[in-house]
């Protein structure tokens, strides 16, 4: 059975990857160096918002640019995964 945390993992990163236009992304993959930029990434904060229930701030992706570190930051922050 797979942990909160590698569920939200895998989440962060097929959201990262739609907004990429990437088939997929692994979770220590670098944002920003598969072409996010910072306009990317707060097209991302609402999607995130919606799928978490935590608002966070822009710099969670820039401080936390891989999937896995982000799951991690946003477990702290309170994120849940839905369902």
């Amino acid at each position: 059975m797979q942990s909160e945390l590698d569920v939200m993992e895998k989440e962060i990163a097929t959201l990262w990857a739609e907004a990429l236009g990437l088939d997929s992304v692994a979770g220590d993959e670098d944002f920003f160096d598969l072409g996010g930029t910072s306009i990317t990434a707060i097209r991302l904060l609402p999607e995130i918002t919606e799928r978490f229930g935590v608002e966070p701030s822009i710099g969670v992706i820039f401080d936390h640019p891989t999937a896995r570190a982000m799951a991690v930051a946003l477990a702290d922050l309170g994120a849940k995964v839905a369902g």
